[in-house]
């Protein structure tokens, strides 16, 4: 493998021929290593996320693999046993909290379409997107603790989506649970039949990218700044947000269009 091996692919294409807008679609493409979560591949996802996100055609991410049965398998777990200094790794290991920051920060919905299993490391990048669908045959889980190391970084983000005896038991036990079991626990929003996901996927995605992307970059920047907030602070933060959007044309033209039963025009202003 070289450095200019590409790892992770990047397509855009219209949501639908009646909606506005592109959807940017990034394939995880290291199918002979399972898309472990290596530092190039990861270095690969991240810039292709600034690059969808400082489109301004593009109105929905969706992060998906290209292995027909792993989205990806996790951290590289020989770079977790390499002789490197500490310092190196710790280095390189910060290529996961920023990665992280990078799919919560982007102004637009981003979709993990999990069309194979969920593990480790990648379970943090799918619950560090806004939106989860995935196939009904998947399995999710936080194996590391079978090879000796905990899933620390990814704690924080299994601790926002789930209560805490369900990501106790998946950090703990490292068992493996079915798309289903996800979905109950709150860790996926949508659980489709395999032979249905990639119509399920599309129908879903345009109905997003149908929605104001001022609004929607809006909301979920104010979502990300009141989530760990006091209620009256995020109360506070949140009313100051509303009056903003008061002053926008897309939330005026979205209500004149929902009286006058006809598809809005955004302006993105």
């Amino acid at each position: 493998m070289t450095e200019s091996t590409t790892l992770v692919n990047y397509r855009v294409e219209p949501a639908q021929p009646d909606v506005d807008g592109l959807v940017a679609y990034l394939t995880l493409n290291d199918p002979d290593r399972r898309n472990a979560l290596s530092d190039a591949l990861l270095d690969q996802l991240n810039a292709l996320l600034h690059r969808a996100a400082a489109d301004p055609e593009v109105r929905v991410v969706v992060l998906t693999s290209s292995h027909p049965r792993v989205f990806s398998s996790g951290g590289n777990l020989d770079a977790f046993a390499d002789d490197r200094p500490t310092i190196a790794k710790y280095a390189g290991i910060a290529r996961f909290p920023n990665l992280y920051r990078t799919l919560t920060g982007i102004g637009k919905p981003v979709v993990c379409a999990a069309n194979g299993d969920v593990l480790a490391g990648a379970l943090g990048i799918a619950l560090a997107c806004d939106l989860v669908i995935a196939k009904e045959s998947i399995r999710l889980g936080c194996p590391e603790i079978n090879v000796g190391a905990f899933p620390f970084m990814i704690s924080a983000l299994i601790f926002r989506a789930t209560g805490r005896l369900v990501a106790n038991e998946l950090m703990m036990t490292g068992r493996l649970i079915s798309a289903a079991e996800a979905a109950t626990a709150g860790l996926v929003n949508k659980v489709v039949p395999d032979a249905d996901f990639d119509d399920a996927l599309r129908e879903w995605v345009a109905d997003i990218a149908a929605k104001s992307p001022l609004l929607m970059g809006m909301g979920k920047a104010a979502m990300a700044a009141t989530r760990d907030l006091p209620l009256d602070a995020a109360l506070d933060y949140l009313q100051s947000q509303l009056a903003l959007a008061f002053t926008t044309h897309d939330l005026s033209e979205g209500v004149r269009a929902f009286k006058e039963k006809r598809a809005p025009e955004w302006r993105n202003a």
